[in-house]
């Protein structure tokens, strides 16, 4: 009885230990910055930062922690166990070399940024030579998807001229096609308002006016701090405030001289989610990000979250094939991904751009979503908002 105990054990350890050998250990670096000025309450209405019960992490971090727990059901199905590390880093570090370290030491496989624009681009040009797949989970720049490509650099989050193309598409739809537009005094406000006058153009909306606003209260600059100079002696059906701040653009919305809808940085704003979409499974997911962070999940958590999502799902579909790679399995035709916000969504071969919806929202409520059916594509639909094959400088 007791050699048959033995033998019984000793199978059972055998199997364990096949078993074990079957499942591979896969390690995703998530990378971001501590001094990261994106999240220093920009955007956050001004009682909202005075007050202490909304001052809450809103990093996409939060829809990467869902993601991992989201694709536990695929790990028996890729034989592989997903492993989430993190790490912050500041300003002052070294950071490139701080990252090939962590790599290095931890047997990172797959690399999530949430870095700004120029920060993540010199990264991930550093970081090319490794062949590990990247993804960019908040940078918006146009030129990461236009000029600077990399070939193992993948963006979950829209570009701006994905976002300034649905804003367009909406007004040429609504045939409000004279726009007055209004920047703030940020770059960043210079390229976002560069992005929608490109837009503009392509969808056949007139851009009546240019105008600059300040952030001040001094009478001498009435024109471009009170909101009856910028926006009166002029026609239009609407108009497109560039502010990444949001300190302006908030009080705008009915308040121009002439009856217009607002757009851009207020009033209607194009963004990768929003919690109030009520369709495709959407109150499911956002329901699961609140309970796990007790707050509203946001653009970037919902790009963090698919980016997750998308390792899994190349490893299901396509980790038997030989020589498998994630930057092949990304751009294969048949590998598609469900964002839970209608069509399903899938990587542009030439920028690596994540094709997908654009909720156009107020602050409470989806109005519409881009792109509008009155737009087609000879091949994908999708493709109608965003950098086109046609116009990409990419060589990927």
């Amino acid at each position: 009885m007791k050699i048959v105990i033995y033998f019984l054990s000793v199978l059972f350890y055998l199997l364990q230990s096949t078993n074990s050998q079957e499942i591979e250990e896969f390690y995703i670096g998530y990378y971001d910055l501590e001094e990261d000025k994106r999240y220093d309450l920009w955007g956050v209405h001004p009682v909202d930062i005075r007050s202490q019960t909304n001052r809450v992490d809103r990093r996409p971090r939060a829809g990467a922690l869902l993601g991992i727990e989201d694709i536990k059901p695929f790990q028996r199905m890729a034989k592989t166990k997903f492993h989430l590390i993190t790490k912050r880093f500041t300003k002052q570090e070294k950071i490139k070399d701080k990252i090939k370290e962590h790599i290095k030491n931890n047997n990172i496989n797959f690399i999530v940024l949430d870095l700004p624009g120029k920060m993540l681009l010199n990264i991930a040009k550093d970081l090319s030579s490794l062949n590990i797949p990247i993804m960019n989970v908040s940078a918006k720049e146009n030129y990461l998807r236009s000029v600077d490509c990399i070939n193992n650099l993948f963006h979950t989050i829209p570009s701006q001229r994905m976002l300034t193309d649905s804003i367009a598409q909406y007004l040429s739809d609504k045939k409000w096609r004279k726009v007055l537009v209004l920047v703030g005094p940020l770059k960043e406000d210079v390229e976002l308002s560069e992005s929608f006058i490109e837009s503009a153009r392509q969808f056949g909306l007139k851009i009546t006016d240019k105008r600059y606003f300040l952030l001040s209260n001094d009478p001498r600059a009435r024109e471009e701090n009170d909101i009856d100079f910028l926006t009166g002696s002029i026609k239009y059906d609407a108009v497109f405030v560039s502010d990444t701040d949001r300190e302006f653009s908030y009080k705008l919305p009915y308040a121009t001289q002439r009856p217009a809808t607002v757009v851009g940085s207020s009033g209607l704003v194009a963004r990768a989610w929003h919690w109030s979409y009520l369709r495709h499974g959407a109150p499911q997911l956002h329901g699961r990000f609140e309970r796990m962070h007790n707050r509203r999940m946001n653009s970037n958590d919902w790009a963090a979250w698919i980016a997750i999502k998308s390792i899994a799902e190349a490893k299901v579909r396509f980790g038997k094939n030989n020589n498998f790679n994630f930057i092949n399995a990304f751009i294969n035709p048949e590998f598609i991904l469900d964002g839970y916000k209608g069509p399903a969504t899938s990587f542009r071969p030439w920028n690596r751009q994540l094709r997908q919806t654009i909720m156009l929202s107020t602050e409470n409520w989806v109005t519409s979503i881009a792109p509008l059916e009155s737009f087609v594509h000879s091949e994908n639909n999708l493709d109608t908002i965003g950098i086109d094959k046609k116009n990409s400088k990419c060589k990927n």
